[in-house]
């Protein structure tokens, strides 16, 4: 099909307004009118620029005539100033909306505003008939404008049926049918209104436009010169005007008339804005060759001419914003933002903008706005959903919006991916692989949502239908590498590692220059000890993506759990004199080795050479090196060393809220309390108010007046934020202070955070000790269902079921004291699930181990003395 602007065609409709005798007297009303008389003779000749200064020097001899303003905003209308009229009228809506409302809605839908012109239309009631057909023919367009066209075009043939001459009526029926693809009837209908009626230009236009989508360029080209010849004359270039030149010159192109198009070109030109054209077209070339400070600087010297260009604005925010400059970038894509009318890209910019500086409910207010005003747009319902979803007051909202996104394009599978990952969030695992198999069953090929469905299936136990997913993808993929890669991972989940590696095997050794399957089978190795093959795998894994540090880091990892310290150093030492373009990465990690050695000098020495890169893992170790030079200043109460590098630091990662309370810390350390209050106010007025910030002020409080005031403190805060991350030390100050409280806060905790393991183990614990036993084994399940080897949940689960499931707990208690066995708590609850399953001898052994190592605990030497009277 092919496409042309679409350019909205300025109203040709005059409203006749009667002239309200009460609302000015005297000589200034006298001349207004005179004006007006004037400016109705001169649009009427097409002298648009002598009628708008008529009007204008009415306005100023009679200012409170609300006529005349309206006069104004239809002359910005019939000339395409659109923008002006709404800014001119909108002043005048709360004092005024009966006598401003109709023309307004007209302005905003020339715009594409059409939520703002039905809110318009709302402020007035129609009561003439012309009144009435004008409100028509804007609902009629906000249909069309919202994606009902069906809708939309019945309403046009209602009202062309009522006012056969009226041009307004037609062109929407025209714009309507050529949006339904319905393009020969467009020209049919077209063509019986001009056999009845006058010709005019806007329906030769859409009439000349349909036979282009047709291909019919004969035909289109004489229609569309033909609407050159019925122009209006006019002192203004007119929007049906150049709406006529620009299809026209497309056509005749098309048609190989070069010379002819030229024509139109250039009158096109003479009327455009050129230096706003060279200056976009400065800004596209700059940002091709990845100059954004370039870029930037154009825009802004364009702004600078002309502040209103909002354009240039959105681009230039949308630039900066995706440079770092966050401030600049959010202020100016929000300041010129329009939900209604700015491009789908530019909202994407500006929503992450806010939701990168904490205004995430306002970039959900931009977005609900947005998909009102466009409900089939499938980004911004994407958008909206996600964002949604992050925001609990809002997650109905979020599912809506991604269902129906899902609904409108079944094929983007990623849809659904994100409804999963929701469902999963919220503990809901069966609702996410509702989701995850229909995404399947679409594309199977989408490997990040394919690779969730394995891992969920395995998480929850669903071997077989994981197992018959495998089989799926290698009959199915079998020459796709991701595909032979997911299955063998599952083959590693279902306990076939012999299958997984040698599939992996083959992998590696066909496609050698992907990273993925190296590092899956280097696991493999490390699992069946064959740790050098590992390590040698990671290493040629690190080689392909040297800007990424993490393969280079697993196999140091892996290296030193069969070697010193001092040998692991060598080898990385080695590494990066063999694989030069792994030496970054090695210095890197020699840098934070030395650190956690309290070896400073020697990890300032190695980083040094990298000082000037922007390579993420160089500023994060340097940042840690800065952390533990402030660290050791503390300790050796060294303050205006510890000040200095603290300062060092925040410049370093300005946004680092940790980095940024370092002063706080320097302060309190010193017992400056007072400065660390300040220090900690000063973190929030900069940053907004974060978890760490709450955390600090009440550890703050705690050493001011007392564990009671902190506690009071942190409760507040949780009630008002919800923010997770306080749990854990409100909990922590309620033992003390409100044991009666600790029921509700975990039950709480666990509610806003389903999948927190610290959540459950918490609720658990507290279950337990109060009696409730049963409630307590489904919430540690849950904890060794994502993390196996918890000690805790497995020591306490097995203490649970000692009367129910004396086998599991055994079971339970002996993995517990194989990951512990020095935990004299294990150790006595591994004894007594022992003695309860008659095994007294070895029950006897793990309980005199575990009052060794804490004599005197009065409970265990209980159960040895019982363990030992059943010998």
């Amino acid at each position: 099909m092919k496409t042309l602007p679409g350019l909205i065609l300025a109203s040709s409709m005059l409203l006749a307004f009667p002239l309200l005798s009460g609302c000015s007297n005297g000589a200034d009303s006298s001349e207004a009118l005179s004006h007006i008389t004037r400016a109705e003779t001169y649009s009427e000749q097409g002298q648009f620029r002598s009628a708008l200064l008529e009007v204008k020097n009415a306005i100023q001899k009679d200012p409170n005539n609300v006529e005349h303003i309206v006069r104004l905003a239809d002359l910005y209308l019939q000339v395409g100033a659109a923008k002006s009229a709404s800014e001119l009228l909108e002043p005048w809506m709360q004092e005024n909306p009966e006598a401003i409302a109709l023309t307004l809605a007209r302005a905003y839908m020339e715009q594409g505003k059409h939520l703002s012109a039905t809110e318009a239309l709302a402020l007035q009631t129609p009561e003439t008939p012309e009144e009435q057909l004008e409100a028509s023919l804007i609902r009629a367009e906000a249909l069309l404008r919202s994606g009902e066209v069906a809708e939309a075009l019945a309403l046009f043939n209602n009202l062309r049926a009522s006012n056969a001459s009226n041009t307004e009526a037609i062109t929407g029926a025209l714009k309507a049918l050529i949006n339904l693809g319905k393009h020969t009837q467009a020209i049919e209908t077209a063509d019986d209104w001009l056999t009845k009626n006058d010709k005019a230009p806007e329906v030769l236009y859409w009439k000349g436009l349909a036979q282009y989508q047709l291909n019919q360029l004969e035909q289109a080209s004489a229609t569309l010169t033909d609407a050159v010849g019925e122009m209006p004359t006019s002192d203004v270039f007119l929007p049906i005007r150049r709406n006529v030149l620009t299809a026209l010159s497309r056509v005749l192109t098309e048609q190989g008339k070069i010379t002819e198009a030229q024509i139109y070109n250039h009158i096109l030109a003479e009327n455009s804005n050129t230096s706003a054209r060279e200056q976009g077209e400065a800004v596209m070339a700059a940002l091709k060759e990845r100059n954004f400070e370039g870029a930037k600087t154009i825009l802004r010297d364009s702004l600078k001419l002309d502040p209103e260009n909002e354009q240039a604005a959105m681009l230039l925010g949308a630039i900066s914003a995706g440079t770092g400059d966050l401030d600049e970038g959010a202020q100016l894509l929000t300041e010129n933002l329009d939900p209604e009318t700015t491009p789908t890209q530019f909202i994407r910019a500006a929503t992450m903008a806010q939701i990168d500086t904490g205004d995430r409910e306002v970039a959900l207010k931009t977005l609900d706005r947005a998909i009102q005003a466009r409900p089939n747009d499938n980004e911004l319902l994407a958008m909206h959903g996600i964002l949604a979803l992050s925001l609990p007051a809002y997650e109905s909202e979020g599912i809506a919006s991604l269902s129906k996104a899902i609904s409108n394009q079944p094929e983007r599978v990623r849809f659904r991916l994100a409804l999963a990952r929701h469902y999963l969030q919220k503990g809901n695992p069966e609702q996410a692989l509702g989701q995850l198999r229909m995404a399947f069953t679409t594309n199977p090929s989408d490997w990040a949502t394919t690779g969730t469905y394995l891992n969920v299936l395995i998480q929850q136990g669903e071997k077989q239908e994981a197992g018959e997913i495998r089989d799926s993808l290698l009959n199915g993929y079998g020459n796709e590498p991701r595909a032979v890669l997911l299955a063998s991972l599952v083959d590693t989940q279902l306990g076939n590692p012999e299958a997984a590696t040698k599939r992996l095997e083959k992998l590696v050794n066909e496609s050698p220059q992907l990273q993925a399957p190296k590092v899956a089978l280097a696991s493999l190795y490390t699992q069946s000890g064959q740790t050098d093959q590992a390590v040698s795998l990671l290493i040629d894994a690190a080689t392909l993506t040297p800007d990424v540090i993490r393969p280079l880091q697993q196999a140091g990892r892996i290296y030193a759990q069969n070697h010193t310290l001092a040998e692991t150093i060598s080898w990385l030492e080695n590494v990066a004199e063999s694989r030069p373009e792994l030496e970054r990465n090695s210095d890197v990690l020699l840098t934070l080795i030395a650190i956690n050695q309290d070896k400073l000098s020697d990890a300032r020495a190695t980083l040094s050479k990298w000082e000037d890169t922007e390579f993420g893992p160089v500023k994060l170790a340097y940042g840690q090196l800065l952390l533990a030079e402030t660290n050791a200043a503390i300790s050796n109460k060294e303050w205006p060393q510890a000040r200095a590098k603290a300062a060092e630091a925040i410049a370093l990662d300005p946004k680092n809220i940790g980095f940024a309370l370092l002063p706080a810390g320097i302060a309190q350390m010193e017992g400056k309390l007072d400065d660390a209050f300040s220090a900690v106010d000063a973190v929030e007025k900069t940053h907004g108010e974060f978890p760490a910030t709450i955390l600090s002020r009440a550890r703050l409080l705690q050493q001011q007046k007392d564990s009671k005031v902190a506690y009071d403190y942190l409760s507040d805060k949780w009630q008002a934020t919800k923010m997770i991350q306080l749990m854990p030390p409100l909990i922590g100050l309620a033992k003390k202070e409100d044991s009666g409280a600790l029921g509700d806060l975990t039950q709480q905790w666990t509610q806003a955070a389903p999948q927190n393991l610290a959540a459950h183990l918490a609720r658990a614990d507290w279950l337990l000790t109060n009696g409730q036993e049963t409630a307590a084994v489904n919430h540690y399940e849950q904890v060794l269902i994502r993390q196996p080897n918890t000690v805790a949940a497995l020591n306490n689960l097995a203490w649970t079921l000692r009367n129910e499931n004396i086998e599991r707990a055994v079971k339970l208690a002996k993995q517990a004291s194989e990951l512990a066995p020095n935990s004299p708590a294990v150790l006595d609850t591994y004894g007594w699930v022992l003695h309860l399953a008659g095994d007294h001898t070895e029950a006897k052994i793990a309980i005199e181990k575990a009052l060794e190592l804490a004599p005197g605990n009065a409970e265990i030497e209980q159960h040895l003395e019982a363990v030992k009277n059943a010998l």
